[in-house]
């Protein structure tokens, strides 16, 4: 008798452990399915997964500066501008240079401009711009005039095409880029100087990317 009571205690004691288990099974699959349909706040303008590479050549400066324009990723185009913040000499400090044009038409602008107007420009571009629309960015005769292990300077014709339905700001913008791309301490690579120019192969489109930058900064 003792053993037959036994024997159905145990039966008893592992019923009841089957059906802990399966009751926790049950609501671990509620939890994570009310999780998976729960309400999602929406990532910030500019901002979410960043897809960038280690800079540690001057080329993947230049393929961060496209892929962060074409995902309309600010902390991602910021990481390509030069900052003593990430290693850079002061000597380094990222610098802008506006087209003769727009340095004229916006001289109290540009006179002190720096990385945090470039922030705020790209900030205010891409809030601009729809969720699905996209900058799109065409470089021509792009080269490196020059390439030594301290720097290297790329230079390039570009059309910036933007779907932007607001009369203030250019839809589409034109002329020749110029950047000097240095390595920091640590031998990652940005951008320490932009300098921005018109362009004789794009006489049709009177805006160049300097006249962009002044219409978006407050």
């Amino acid at each position: 008798m003792k053993l037959l009571y036994r024997g159905h205690y145990q039966d008893a004691a592992m019923s009841n452990r089957r059906r802990w288990i399966v009751r926790s099974i049950i609501v671990a699959v509620l939890v994570v399915g009310c999780d998976a349909f729960a309400t999602r706040t929406p990532d910030p303008p500019g901002s979410g997964p960043i897809e960038f590479a280690q800079p540690t050549s001057e080329l993947i400066v230049v393929e961060n500066f496209q892929k962060a324009l074409a995902q309309k990723n600010t902390e991602a185009f910021m990481l390509c501008l030069a900052d003593t913040a990430q290693g850079f000499v002061s000597s380094q400090q990222y610098r802008y240079e506006p087209s003769a044009e727009a340095g004229a038409r916006f001289s109290d602008k540009f006179r002190q401009w720096s990385r945090t107007d470039e922030r705020q420009a790209f900030l205010s571009l891409v809030s601009r711009l729809g969720p699905d629309a996209t900058p799109a960015l065409s470089l021509g005769d792009a080269r490196f005039d020059v390439r030594l292990p301290d720097s290297a300077v790329y230079v390039a014709t570009y059309i910036l095409q933007l779907p932007i339905a607001l009369p203030s700001v250019p839809t589409r913008v034109a002329g020749t880029l110029r950047w000097t791309i240095v390595p920091n301490r640590l031998g990652l690579w940005a951008i320490a100087r932009w300098s921005d120019a018109s362009s004789q192969s794009s006489d049709s489109v009177p805006d160049t990317w300097s006249t962009l930058k002044a219409l978006l900064v407050n």
